[in-house]
């Protein structure tokens, strides 16, 4: 799943909302972007990310730093159902003076045998497009040199363009990712979604290793200015669940 929480600000009961938008989906892996972490806006004792996985009874979290901001500090987050065997990146994305410090999280886990499964959260630049492209560059540079070709890796986020950007089309070839996806669900804004800013990506080797399920966006709408968006992939064994809130 990835899912833009708006730092559990976009409904009346806040976190909860969040929470449940989360655990009626039951996902293994949990891609967040706008995560409060001891803020004065959200509670100067609120590890909103801490807090979701253990509302939503997933059993890690690991938050990411972007800025520092009201006394705390925001950025994203990876909530999972697996222990992480490695955090492998925790990187800021430049905003060059001209916009917001975005970020990249890059953890792996142990799901079988065969491989390790790298996973990713990604939040870009909202108004700047060639700050954006330059964030996905830089982004590619980094996933590329920790992620071993032969092990699969899936990159969700808000990347705030559309599935014809640059920006995407950037993803899609230097960094030989794949949409899985011909008419992408639209994302934004959650009461009237008319725009697709919300992805799950995959290499070719995640491809190989994973049949594609379902590629859709979750029905409840009220928890955040975005959809939950949702990737179910069905390995040998089991039926594997990412959801990017």
């Amino acid at each position: 799943m990835t899912f833009n929480i708006a730092s559990c600000h976009g409904s009346d009961r806040g976190i909860a909302d969040v929470a449940f938008a989360i655990e009626q989906e039951q996902p293994d892996l949990v891609a967040l972007q706008e995560v409060d972490k001891f803020t004065r806006r959200s509670g100067r004792l609120i590890d909103q990310a801490a807090q979701l996985a253990n509302l939503s009874h997933l059993s890690h979290s690991f938050f990411i730093h972007s800025m520092d901001f009201d006394d705390g500090q925001y950025g994203n987050a990876i909530l999972s159902r697996f222990s992480f065997e490695n955090v492998k990146l925790e990187h800021h994305l430049d905003g060059q003076n001209r916009g917001e410090t975005r970020s990249i999280g890059i953890i792996s886990v142990k799901t079988s045998n065969e491989y390790r499964l790298f996973f990713g959260v990604m939040h870009l630049e909202s108004e700047i497009e060639n700050l954006r492209i330059a964030q996905v560059r830089q982004a590619i540079e980094l996933y590329r040199k920790i992620v071993p070709d032969d092990q699969p890796f899936i990159l969700a986020g808000d990347f705030n363009d559309s599935p014809t950007s640059q920006a995407l089309n950037l993803l899609l070839t230097e960094g030989r990712l794949l949409l899985p996806c011909t008419e992408c669900p639209t994302t934004y804004p959650a009461d009237h979604p008319n725009q697709t800013l919300d992805y799950i990506l995959m290499n070719t080797k995640a491809s190989a290793t994973f049949k594609l399920n379902n590629y859709r966006v979750s029905n409840i709408k009220k928890a955040s200015d975005h959809c939950p968006l949702i990737m179910e992939l069905r390995s040998s064994s089991s039926l594997f669940s990412i959801f990017n809130l």
